[in-house]
């Protein structure tokens, strides 16, 4: 199991090498262009958006990669919110503390991401409409929430609180001290160790809402969170997180994965929640397979011994022309127009089918893009009703 587990971790590796390889070059290529309007996509939900960061630290559990015994679990998370339209306050910042990867990322990456424009207004008050469901969301290996700031935003402008959990050392992610982590599970003695041990980090971030949503010191989220209505969905490595945490905390209602498959907690137990795959169309690193030769050679898969224990409803979507790095701001670092329009076209995509899926599960009101009985241009969908012979 230990060697599987290296070579699973050394490609997710190599894939994270490749994406700052690409983020790289596209930052040196994009100076060359007019600087002066590098916008995140503008928000098209009925809401204004509002971002606080926090430093969320767990006093039960110790951090595993240092050798400090002293080290606490710190969990940062970037949340953002319904306001009204037209909230006037300072902006929040596309990569909240950035310049903490200066020495590693090269001054013409960071100048070129501290130009990037938001309309996303740091520390707002929050819309007193009524209280609001909650999207979590768990970033891939190498990465962290801000990488995914279109989505996540335009998401929180439809009525949600999301909240991007960063995981220190899945991610690159920048703590309380300003150093931020590199990607390492080798303090783990497999996978599924490390699984659990980042489920774990969803599940303190839910309790944390739940103490905020009963009195919050900054006067935000107090009796503004919805905490029965849950979702969470993950990237990569961070969908086996937020899937392992579903198995055990029953607060979460659905779930999203972003090209990912499910962690052997998940097979064994199986889920009570419906869930909305979207699977890459090239180089995908999940699958479906209900015949045949069931293995994958990136990531683990669904196959019929998941649905034997799934006792809920699964959407497989595949978008056209998608990547496993499309949930990213590609089109921020694109190279060619035809790039950016292509990364524009499947963030509003992503943000259709999720919007359409969350009212789904927080509202029991019938979809007939999830039931397959409207056609959505650019994406072909396979439903699989729960077993009807489930325990």
């Amino acid at each position: 199991m230990k060697n599987a587990f290296i070579l699973f971790k050394q490609g997710f590796i190599k894939f994270s090498a490749l994406l700052i390889i690409v983020f790289a070059t596209s930052n040196i290529e994009a100076q060359e262009k007019n600087t002066d309007n590098i916008k995140i996509m503008e928000s098209y939900g009925s809401f204004g958006v509002g971002h606080v960061f926090l430093d969320l630290i767990d006093i039960d559990r110790k951090e595993m990669a240092t050798k400090n015994p002293n080290d606490l679990r710190e969990i940062p998370i970037q949340v953002w919110y319904p306001i009204a339209k037209g909230t006037q306050g300072k902006k929040s910042n596309y990569r909240p503390r950035v310049e903490a990867f200066r020495a590693d990322w090269g001054d013409q990456s960071v100048d070129y991401i501290k130009q990037v424009q938001t309309s996303v207004i740091e520390h707002a008050k929050i819309s007193s409409d009524k209280a609001f469901g909650v999207f979590l969301f768990s970033h891939g290996w190498g990465a962290r929430s801000s990488s995914h700031t279109t989505f996540l935003s335009n998401l929180a402008s439809k009525g949600y609180i999301v909240v991007g959990i960063n995981h220190a050392y899945m991610g690159k992610v920048v703590l309380s001290n300003m150093q931020f982590t590199e990607p390492d599970d080798s303090q783990f003695k497999n996978q599924e160790e490390a699984n659990k041990y980042y489920a774990d980090d969803v599940i303190f971030v839910i309790n944390h809402l739940k103490q905020l949503n009963r009195n919050d010191p900054n006067g935000l989220f107090t009796n503004a969170v919805k905490l029965n209505n849950i979702i969470a969905g993950g990237h990569s490595s961070g969908f086996p997180a937020v899937s392992g945490a579903a198995v055990i905390d029953h607060r979460i209602k659905g779930l999203i994965s972003f090209d990912s498959g499910v962690p052997k907690v998940v097979r064994r137990n199986g889920l009570e929640v419906p869930l909305l795959l979207f699977r890459a169309e090239k180089d995908s690193y999940t699958d479906l397979f209900f015949r045949g030769i069931n293995v994958h050679p990136k990531g683990t898969i669904y196959n019929v011994d998941f649905f034997r224990v799934h006792r809920a409803d699964f959407y497989d979507l595949v978008i056209s022309d998608t990547t496993h790095s499309s949930i990213y701001d590609g089109y921020i670092f694109a190279e060619t127009e035809e790039e950016r329009v292509l990364s524009l076209r499947n963030h509003k995509i992503v943000l259709n089918w999720t919007s359409e899926f969350l009212t789904v599960v927080f509202d029991g009101t019938p979809s007939q893009l999830l039931e397959n009985k409207k056609d959505e241009p650019f994406t072909k969908l396979r439903v699989i009703n729960a077993f009807k012979n489930n325990p």
